[in-house]
């Protein structure tokens, strides 16, 4: 059966896609896995789930570990969570400068009281430790952390994903297309 929705066209012809939610990316200004952010983000655009992509320097080129640069959509002390479905905190390399960032953390919180989803992969996972939220979960990421996790209340695993409620960790990029798979799940309408 085809569908007899009229699409939307912009000004060049291309189909101009309607989501039906939106996912908040916190991204840290360098270093973040280009490759697991990919996934997710395709992973959430085929659930007509789009992303608004912010970090604490908006004005600044982010810049992932491999290649990908550019500008975020604004800066993280200008969102709110009431327009977005979940968060999703990039991990990078070294250690995690949003781990300590008051804004970053809040969103974590309000999201977590709100019942939406929250996601992080790698050294990501200290920001949901510094938020207070894994308390009670099992939760994966860098293994470096898994103390800091115990000590936050939550069971460390180490394995690839796990999935708490609406709460996905991932250990690093080799989860990626499983990563996705999960926060398409979790936000699906």
């Amino acid at each position: 059966m085809a569908d007899t929705k009229e699409q939307e066209l912009d000004e060049d012809g291309l189909v101009v896609q309607k989501y039906e939610s939106m996912v908040l990316c916190v991204l840290p200004q360098e270093g973040f896995g280009d490759q697991i952010l990919r996934y997710a983000r395709s992973a959430l655009y085929n659930v007509h789930v789009g992303t608004w992509s912010v970090s604490p320097t908006p004005d600044e080129p982010v810049k992932g570990r491999l290649q990908d640069e550019f500008l975020v959509d604004a800066g993280v002390a200008s969102v709110d969570m009431s327009r977005y479905s979940g968060i999703l905190i990039a991990g990078s390399e070294g250690k995690s400068s949003l781990a300590e960032d008051a804004k970053t953390l809040q969103l974590v919180r309000d999201a977590a009281a709100e019942g939406k989803l929250i996601a992080a992969w790698g050294n990501a996972l200290e920001v949901l430790i510094n938020a207070g939220v894994v308390k009670g979960k099992k939760v994966t990421g860098d293994r470096a952390l898994a103390d800091a996790a115990r000590n936050g209340g939550g069971k460390f695993t180490g394995r690839q994903v796990e999935i708490a409620g609406t709460i996905i960790t991932a250990s690093d990029e080799g989860a990626g297309m499983r990563f996705g798979q999960a926060l398409a799940e979790i936000v699906r309408i």
